[in-house]
């Protein structure tokens, strides 16, 4: 006869586990906070560090939801080797009173978010400088969409633009929380009535890659000061109003913006095509070539001023 084995309710369940692998991870004075970057969100902390191990400067990410740090985690190690998104360097958990773990990732630091570029104020970037954007952001989710899994949370805070030490500027996405797997495509689990969000994640459609790539176009519309969704309380209706015409809020200089959100929403019956996306970037605006490299200026105590 077989011995039938059970489990103990007092035996700890797999998230414990990790939480103490975690902890047994921490390196106390690896990661020295410097006077730099501190930037707080919706659920964690973001930290200039000094990495006192390999002697680089990183951004050290804290968070409290596990669930979150490791759903991070899990996308950042497929990225490994990809320069469109940060890398990771280290984690671990750290515990501070009262018996609270924050859950941390160190990485490469990516430059400055487009949010953080604009200042807070309204701002106009050049045609060349979008198009050279737009392409870029729709190479960065490409890159995401083959490794498997979809953003759902793309706006001027998760895109950054980082000066290259050629001088050139480079585009790269950031923070991975909400990403969640491409396939099968995930249902909301929560409203997501936001302004960066497709009409259709509005109406409470499963995410794909185009409410992606149409987050990436709402990008362009901050950068060139173009607000359709300026409503909130009938955001979902601005959306519809947005979708039916999108023409009609852009002159003739920047119409090719509304034939890329057109063109990627018919994709949305006909299947992907990134390669016709960047095709049409680049004969979007004559002389512009969206591979040149993005106009800036430096002044003191700002490296990139976006023209």
């Amino acid at each position: 006869m077989s011995q039938q084995t059970t489990t103990s309710n007092n035996d700890p369940t797999n998230d414990e586990i990790l939480q103490k692998q975690l902890i047994a991870r921490y390196n106390p004075g690896r990661f020295v906070t410097t006077s730099g970057h501190c930037e707080s969100g919706r659920f964690g902390t973001i930290f200039s560090v000094h990495d006192t191990s390999t002697k680089t400067d990183l951004v050290l990410k804290c968070q409290q939801r596990l669930d979150l740090f490791k759903r991070e985690k899990e996308v950042l190690e497929i990225m490994k080797g990809d320069f469109h998104f940060p890398q990771m360097v280290e984690y671990f958990g750290i515990v501070n009173p009262p018996n609270v773990i924050n859950y941390s990732i160190a990485m490469t630091k990516e430059g400055e978010s487009i949010q953080k570029l604009m200042g807070g104020r309204p701002t106009c970037w050049s045609i060349g400088n979008c198009v050279r954007l737009l392409y870029q952001l729709v190479e960065a989710v490409q890159a995401l969409h083959n490794l498997g899994y979809c953003h759902r949370d793309l706006h001027v805070g998760n895109v950054t633009i980082k000066r290259e030490s050629d001088g050139g500027l480079t585009v790269k996405l950031i923070d991975f929380n909400g990403a969640v797997k491409l396939d099968p495509p995930p249902y909301p689990t929560c409203v997501m009535t936001t302004w960066q969000a497709s009409l259709q994640v509005c109406q409470g459609m499963p995410f794909t890659c185009y409410d992606d790539l149409t987050s990436a176009v709402f990008i362009l519309l901050k950068v060139r000061n173009i607000d359709p969704f300026e409503n909130y309380e009938q955001l979902t209706e601005s959306k519809k109003s947005f979708d039916q015409n999108p023409h009609v809020w852009f002159g003739e200089d920047i119409m090719w913006i509304a034939k890329i959100y057109v063109a990627i929403q018919k994709q949305r019956s006909r299947g992907i095509d990134y390669s016709g996306l960047l095709g049409m970037l680049r004969i979007a605006v004559p002389g512009i070539n969206p591979l040149s490299p993005m106009d800036y200026r430096t002044t003191r105590g700002n490296p990139i001023v976006m023209l």
